[in-house]
């Protein structure tokens, strides 16, 4: 059985991993606004700069959702005609539960502002995807 102590100590420990960017950022890198937001258009280097950052996924139903940026995988144009093209695609972890399906969410980071998203499982229930194929 376990005591009250050690839930506490583990509810805490585990609400800390999900704290958004603006407390964690003490201990981590400085994120710089403008290097960052949204409102400036989309680019790999800009979600590169917010990797292991909070966000926050609006649904219809569940109300809020937090996720994590783990990882910006780069993809490759299957031809050469497209070297104009910035293709990557963003992996989110999340909790189990909502399990979220295949839909546009609004996406949100505390600095970095909202987007629309569309995003799809990848693998597990608490792995999401969202993919761009930009213009430099």
């Amino acid at each position: 059985m376990m005591r009250r102590r050690e839930f506490v100590t583990g509810a805490v420990v585990a609400a800390v991993g999900l704290l958004p960017g603006a407390v964690v950022a003490a201990a981590a890198d400085v994120l710089d606004i403008e290097a960052v937001r949204f409102t400036g258009g989309w680019r790999r280097s800009k979600f590169l700069a917010l990797l292991r950052q909070t966000f926050y996924i609006h649904t219809e139903n569940d109300g809020v959702v937090l996720v994590r940026l783990d990882e910006v995988r780069d993809r490759k144009s299957k031809s050469n005609i497209a070297t104009d093209l910035e293709q990557f695609s963003l992996i989110f972890h999340g909790p189990p539960l909502p399990a979220l399906p295949a839909a546009s969410y609004e996406v949100e980071h505390w600095l970095a502002g909202r987007i629309l998203l569309y995003l799809e499982p990848a693998g597990p229930p608490s792995v999401y995807r969202a993919d761009f194929s930009l213009l430099r």
